[in-house]
This record gives C-alpha cells, sequence and structure tokens, in this order.
C-alpha cells in the first residue's frame, strides 16, 4: 500500500509549532493522536499550507463556517475564531455550523434554538429541530409537523407539513399526504404535491434540477415540475458542477444535465463534484481480504480521470484546495495533486465531511 509521503508533507508532529502570522480566512481541523489508542486524540487547526495556527487542545473540531470552527470541550461546544480565540464559550450539546450567520444549538432537554456568531441566543431553544438557513428561512420541527421561521425566529409557514426541507433556489420540498411536492417562500405551491418518494426524500434544487421518484424510479425535474431527465434510475443524487450522481444496478455514476450516462456507474458510491473532483469508492462491495483491497477510493475529475491513484481507506470532499482522507495508518490533508499538506498518526473520528449536507462556503 502507498504511504502518504510528499515532499510538501507538513507537521507531522502538528501539536510542536504554532504559526504566530496575521490570522488566515479559513482554517482546517486536525486531529492529534494520544498515546497507542486509536479513539483518543485531542483537535486543533491548521491553514491551507498545513502550518498549525490552533494548538490540538479540543476534544473534537467542526470545519471552519461564517468564519468560526466548532470545538467541542468535554460534551458542550462552542466555537473559535481564525485567531483561536474561543469566542462562544463551550455550551451547546450539538456543534454549532453557521450559515447566513447562524448556528442551530441545543440544550440538555434536545430542544433546539440559534445563536449568532458573537453567541446572542436570538432564537430559545423550543423547537425540536431547525435546518440550516437559505434565502433568510429555516425549516423547523415541532413535534411531528414542519413549518418555517425567519432569522428573527419568526413563524413565516406555519408548521403543518408531514416532513420538509429546507429551501434552496427559491423552492422547498414539503411533504403532504405521503406525497412531496415544493413551496415558494410565501408559502404558496411552486411544484403540487405529486412525488412518491419511497425510498427517501424529494431532493432540493440544485443547479436549477431536483430528484423525485415516480413509480420507485428517480429522475430529475426543472423548476415548472417537469421531468428534463426521465425517471429511470434505481437512486439520483444533487447535481453539482453539471453531473448527477444516479444509481444503475447498484453502481453509481454520472449524468449530464441532458440525462446522458457521461461518466459509467462503475462505483461503489461516488459523491458530488466539488472544486472539480469528486470522491468515489472503486471497490466492489465483497469482504476484503487484503489492506490494498480496502484501500479503493480517491477523485475522478469531470472527465471520469483519476487525477492519482485511488488508495485510501476513507475520503472527504475537496474545499479550500484541500480534503481530509485516511489510510490505515495516517490520518492527512491531502492537496489536488494527491500530496500531503499535513499528517498525523490515524484516530477514529467519524465522519470525514460531517458539513456535507451543508452548502459549500466560497
Amino acid at each position: 500500500m502507498r504511504l502518504l509521503t510528499s515532499s510538501r508533507l507538513v507537521g507531522s508532529n502538528p501539536a510542536a509549532s504554532l504559526n504566530t502570522s496575521m490570522p488566515p480566512d479559513h482554517l482546517f481541523p486536525i486531529f492529534v493522536r494520544e498515546g497507542r489508542s486509536r479513539k483518543r486524540y485531542k483537535a486543533g487547526y491548521m491553514t491551507r499550507t498545513g502550518e498549525v495556527t490552533v494548538a490540538a487542545q479540543y476534544d473534537h473540531a467542526y470545519p471552519f463556517r461564517n468564519g468560526l470552527g466548532s470545538v467541542r470541550q468535554g460534551e458542550k461546544w462552542g466555537a473559535v475564531n481564525v485567531r483561536g480565540e474561543l469566542t462562544i464559550a463551550p455550551f451547546s450539546s450539538t456543534p454549532l455550523e453557521f450559515t447566513e450567520g447562524l448556528a442551530e444549538f441545543s440544550d440538555k432537554r434536545a430542544h433546539f434554538g440559534l445563536i449568532d456568531t458573537t453567541g446572542a441566543i436570538v432564537v430559545p431553544p423550543i423547537w425540536d429541530s431547525i435546518s440550516p438557513f437559505s434565502g433568510g428561512l429555516a425549516c423547523v420541527r415541532k413535534g411531528e409537523v414542519y413549518g418555517y421561521i425567519d432569522k428573527r425566529g419568526c413563524i413565516v409557514i406555519p408548521p403543518f407539513f408531514e416532513e420538509a426541507r429546507g429551501f434552496s433556489e427559491g423552492l422547498a420540498a414539503v411533504r403532504l399526504n405521503d406525497r412531496w411536492g415544493y413551496i415558494k417562500p410565501d408559502g404558496k405551491t411552486g411544484i403540487d404535491n405529486q412525488f412518491i418518494c419511497n425510498r427517501g426524500m424529494a431532493g432540493p434544487f440544485r443547479e436549477g434540477l431536483a430528484r423525485v421518484a415516480r413509480q420507485e424510479r428517480w429522475g430529475y425535474i426543472n423548476q415548472e415540475g417537469e421531468f428534463v431527465i426521465e425517471p429511470t434510475f434505481d437512486m439520483a443524487l444533487e447535481f453539482s458542477e453539471g453531473y448527477g450522481t444516479v444509481e444503475i444496478n447498484k453502481r453509481q455514476g454520472y449524468v449530464s444535465r441532458v440525462g446522458e450516462l457521461v461518466i459509467p456507474a462503475n462505483f461503489l458510491w461516488a459523491q458530488r463534484f466539488s472544486e472539480g473532483l469528486a470522491a468515489v469508492d472503486t471497490g466492489n462491495g465483497q469482504a476484503h481480504k487484503s489492506i490494498e483491497d480496502a484501500s479503493r477510493k480517491g477523485f475522478i475529475q469531470h472527465d471520469g480521470s483519476f487525477p492519482f491513484q485511488p488508495r485510501f481507506f476513507g475520503v472527504g470532499r475537496f474545499q479550500h484546495g484541500l480534503a481530509l482522507v485516511e489510510t490505515e495508518k495516517e490520518l492527512a490533508y491531502i492537496d489536488k495533486a494527491g500530496d500531503a499538506v499535513w499528517s498525523g498518526g490515524y484516530v477514529d473520528i467519524g465522519f470525514l465531511d460531517p458539513s456535507h449536507l451543508l452548502p459549500l462556503e466560497d
């Protein structure tokens, strides 16, 4: 198995040195192993070049959003800024992930409210869930029904939907009488409730298209509710950079905006494109017989080619030029050439891309 080695490798002992220059505009969480256990680690942050600016001192850390990174001390989450200053003291039972300047937080009763980037409570914890904001609105749940609030916490669309998603490109997917449709920000119907999506939820609009099902087959509609790509797939996922992930006979590939299968369905799974690359699993889905067998995850380009050999146990998406990956022995950030800019001993941190459902930031 090829290990992560590179002439550009930086920070093999990431807690040893700190960068004290002017703060960058974005930081990446790092995870430093403590002792021999793969479960024990501390988290800090680094720059795009692998310079550690926040020493590994927290129990976990999330990617930066809206200029803040959520960190956990004990069982509570707070947030640090790009200078490494703890600007929001840990108090939330869940991570603080900011969108449009607001983040959901939870109290010990598992109720949810909203804070702003100063840590001030904007909405008290009265909801059972709150989605990320999009277009100034967030989807909220109270008991078994869903509605929408604005950034002041005012109810804009009263909760009465059976299920709902956040707004995207001016429309939000909602379910009534077991059928999915889409509403506008004023609550009026945008696309009639007509889609039965037994294997999942109707998707958000991305690049003008949304995935929905008809007769248990998935395709894509436009904002008029018309099928642009006919429902012929076992499953479909959101479009990104002109490509939509589709599943055919338990393998995944990509279609173009006109429904042409432009990258064959050869992958065990295929994630959305981000910064020109998409994470894929080239494995066969069978039990691994060797380390090499298990190391089949990597990245493809828009033409379906590999910029470097797939050789990882796990991969996150590229954001701000870097992606978090794992091998048998290491956790590392790689650049788009596949070279490591930071690496450390392998630790089990769970999801490599915990914010994958949130919109990408510039």
